[in-house]
């Protein structure tokens, strides 16, 4: 994983001490989040910086905040902690289970850049099988007789009379034996006629088999024709399927549209991607396809419709991206005090400043001190001092435009002093 840390766009000149847009390391972007928040505590500044975390594999977003520095909060200073608090305080429709598995992701990605995983040995082939097999011969070839078995007569007196010590009874006996007819216990082995007929019975089909072999041969080239057949029509005729390409894939050659087609789960990320790297142009023709409340707001601020953005907040999703730019709408429709209203929700020092330059411009100088005095900025006292400047003169030479005992001349180059003052009154700061 990766961090990205983007400040806000809405920062002025004397609010920009943070770097711009960067790729760090899990570890770097913490380091760099509380370094960055302990220097905004020392000098009484607040910084908004967006955040995201993305797959270092295929550059996928995987979590996305807006944080505030300048605040003294603990979750600052550990990366892990504020994930957390992301999950249990704003996004909060977010399941648990996702959150959780998000969470232990980071943690092992955490781990994985300061101890590295060891590969480790594979595992020994086990001889046991082989050992078993050893074991189970030399216990079979070991095994004693049965109990009841009975060793042939023959064999015990074998064993007990030694060739040398036979006496003549005994190869009387032997004789007698030898002379005997087999007895019927060697016949067991032969077949009965039972055993015959299910042989009989067992290898029959295969006499019909061979019997008919050509009817059967004949069949299984009947059966490979129409398979062939079969095949050949559905690889000419029918149409091949192509495999559908990746989100990551579509997303990356900017197919936006067909990767909301492919991925409709995927229709609310892919606008949020069109909002922060796509064009005007591709975010007008995605919510032209695909509207939605949402769209309809981010499509209204990069056109500039600030009056379609306020209308369009009513009903889209508004998160604190979005609460900025309802604000920014605010100031340039010179609705200052709901700017300041919402600013109260954001509490943000870059807009709270813009707020109070709206206010000099509308000649509104009470309002704008008062909101200078929290912030202490030397360049708005100085855009006061100019536009208190700016006011008396239009002021003085619109006096002498409405004085009808001087000249026509006269009243009309001070009309055109009282509209250049003006004029550079409404513009301060911009």
């Amino acid at each position: 994983m990766y961090v990205l840390l983007k400040r806000s766009r809405f920062a002025w000149p004397f609010f920009s001490g943070f770097s711009k847009a960067r790729r760090y390391s899990l570890h770097e972007a913490e380091k760099t989040i509380r370094e960055t928040n302990h220097a905004c505590l020392d000098s009484r500044k607040r910084l908004v910086v967006e955040i995201s975390i993305h797959n270092e594999s295929d550059d996928e977003l995987l979590f996305r905040d807006v944080i505030e520095l300048g605040i003294d909060k603990a979750y600052l200073d550990n990366l892990l902690a504020l994930v957390q608090h992301t999950f249990k305080e704003i996004l909060d429709n977010v399941s648990s289970e996702d959150a959780q598995r998000f969470i232990a992701s980071l943690q092992a990605a955490l781990v994985a850049e300061t101890r590295p995983i060891q590969l480790t040995e594979g595992d020994q082939v086990s001889e046991a099988p082989s050992e078993q097999k050893v074991d189970s011969a030399h216990s079979t070839a070991a095994q004693p007789a049965p109990a009841d078995y009975e060793e042939p007569k023959e064999r015990r007196e074998a064993a007990q009379t030694t060739p040398e010590a036979k006496p003549e009874a005994a190869v009387e006996e032997d004789a007698k034996v030898a002379a005997e007819p087999p007895r019927r216990e060697s016949r067991q082995h032969e077949p009965t006629v039972e055993q015959r007929h299910r042989e009989r019975r067992h290898f029959a089909p295969i006499g019909i088999i061979r019997k008919h072999k050509r009817l059967l041969t004949g069949l299984v080239a009947a059966l490979l024709a129409l398979v062939c057949v079969f095949g050949s029509y559905r690889f000419f005729f029918s149409p091949k399927a192509a495999p559908q390409p990746s989100y990551q894939s579509l997303v990356r050659g900017e197919k936006y549209i067909q990767a909301a087609q492919g991925y409709p789960e995927k229709r609310s990320a892919i606008e949020a991607v069109l909002v922060t790297d796509g064009t005007t142009t591709q975010l007008a023709k995605f919510q032209a396809k695909f509207p939605s409340a949402n769209g309809k707001f981010d499509l209204a601020y990069a056109q500039k419709k600030y009056q379609v953005v306020i209308t369009a907040s009513q009903k889209a999703e508004m998160t604190r991206v979005r609460k900025s730019k309802l604000a920014v709408a605010y100031l340039k429709t010179k609705q200052y005090e709901q700017a300041e209203i919402l600013n109260r929700d954001l509490n943000d020092q870059d807009l709270q400043g813009l707020i109070a330059i709206g206010y000099i411009q509308t000649g509104k100088f009470d309002e704008a001190k008062q909101i200078n005095a929290e912030l202490k900025n030397k360049t708005i006292d100085q855009a006061i001092q100019t536009g208190e400047t700016y006011q008396k003169a239009v002021m003085h030479y619109q006096s002498i435009a409405n004085d009808k005992t001087k000249s026509a001349a006269e009243r009309a180059q001070a009309k055109d002093s009282a509209a250049s003052f003006r004029h550079q009154l409404e513009t301060l700061g911009e």
